[in-house]
């Protein structure tokens, strides 16, 4: 029983560091697509 719940727990910690990662890649992504310094998103 204790492996399962060990087993639980590693999974939620494993899915929570994903969505952080995530977020944390659309953040960078925000700062660099905004402001005088941002790359360019668009050809012209």
């Amino acid at each position: 029983m204790k492996v399962a719940a060990a087993a639980v727990a590693a999974g939620a910690l494993l899915a929570l560091r994903k969505r952080a990662a995530a977020r944390g890649d659309d953040d960078l992504w925000a700062e660099a697509t905004r402001g005088p310094d941002a790359v360019r998103t668009t050809q012209r």
